[in-house]
């Protein structure tokens, strides 16, 4: 394959070109994902598969109001209709989820009070080690990361919950099985349980992340790709025992085995029935967000990009705010990305 940038004669299956290492763009790289990809896919509706069910649907619905009707006239005094109380939420907890004075009461556990973070948990001795330690790890982490003072800690304290067991924390939460953390930006809390792993050193961080990510953009919606790369950056620079797997997953990334970059907020991870493909994922937004980072600098990406999208701009309009000319929509940042991947070595930790 002849590169089109500088017409060196490549082998027909490079992927970049070996001496200027300009990346081919293929149909499968840049419109259709490749076939790894295709379990995770998030499922669109076609109009036509829900055509004839919205015909259905509209022709009972009619059969159903004459027959009310019927028995309507039929009946001078109905029975009385019975209502029945349902629970607001699938975890058990309804309504009181959002309010965590209720919350607090109805689980009942102990907690350890810091300068900035309340940690509740059934094993008090372990709660008070993690509140010992959680200040000093977490406290300046918007400034750590490049989101500067911009009144975090003013809004109050975080709220970290740390449940019995995974099953405890799934049925709470109302997460599944793959995930060892979560948290809920508008309410400042984060839920875990014991056995997670990592928990003081990359579960905490990663979902304290969220919430202070969400806050800078004052709770707007941003790419998940966004979130869970910045998230993932924070963890492993208070867990760097991940960077050797991470590294390994960067290699099979560079051989051509990657989610579509416009296609990353449209993958449901959860569906994944392959481990190494979820954490590919994650890798792979770490990856680019590291690129970003590390390519353009702090400032580009936290004051210029992040803010634009804040602001409710597209992401290929943020993007070319913040990066152009090098990157002015998301094709060109995974060609960007990619090239500089292949002629790079990223690495994480401390």
């Amino acid at each position: 394959m002849e590169c089109p940038k500088c017409g060196y004669n490549n082998s027909d299956e490079a992927l970049y070109c070996n001496l200027c290492h300009e990346v081919f763009k293929r149909q499968s790289d840049y419109r259709e994902p490749s076939a790894f990809y295709e379990p995770y896919r998030t499922e669109k509706k076609h109009w036509k598969k829900w055509l004839g069910f919205d015909v259905a649907l509209a022709i009972l619905v009619i059969i159903g109001l004459g027959l009310w009707g019927h028995n309507f006239t039929k009946k001078k005094n109905p029975e009385p209709v019975q209502t029945i109380q349902l629970e607001t939420s699938t975890t058990g907890f309804g309504d009181i989820f959002s309010d965590l004075t209720k919350f607090n009461e109805k689980i009942s556990y102990p907690s350890y009070e810091t300068d900035h973070f309340i940690i509740y948990g059934q094993k008090e001795e372990a709660i008070k080690n993690i509140g010992q330690k959680i200040d000093s790890l977490c406290v300046d982490l918007p400034m750590k990361i490049g989101m500067g003072d911009f009144g975090f800690w003013q809004k109050g304290k975080i709220h970290i919950y740390i449940h019995n067991t995974a099953q405890d924390y799934q049925k709470i939460t109302g997460k599944n099985a793959q995930t060892s953390g979560c948290s809920f930006s508008e309410i400042r809390s984060i839920h875990s349980y014991w056995e997670a792993e990592y928990l003081l050193e990359a579960v905490i961080p990663h979902e304290f992340c969220h919430i202070v990510l969400h806050e800078f953009v004052e709770n707007k919606k941003i790419p998940k790709w966004i979130d869970e790369g910045i998230a993932t950056l924070v963890e492993t620079r208070y867990c760097n025992v991940y960077n050797q797997q991470y590294q390994e997953l960067l290699d099979k990334i560079r051989a051509g085995k990657y989610f579509p970059i416009e296609a990353l907020d449209n993958t449901d991870i959860a569906k994944g029935k392959e481990i190494e493909n979820i954490h590919l994922w994650y890798v792979q937004t770490l990856s680019i967000v590291t690129y970003l980072l590390d390519k353009y600098g702090q400032d580009k990406f936290f004051r210029n990009f992040l803010i634009n999208l804040k602001d409710e701009k597209s992401l290929d309009c943020s993007l070319s705010a913040a990066y152009s000319p090098d990157i002015t929509c998301m094709s060109e940042l995974e060609q960007k990305w990619l090239e500089y991947l292949r002629a790079n070595k990223q690495s994480w930790g401390n």
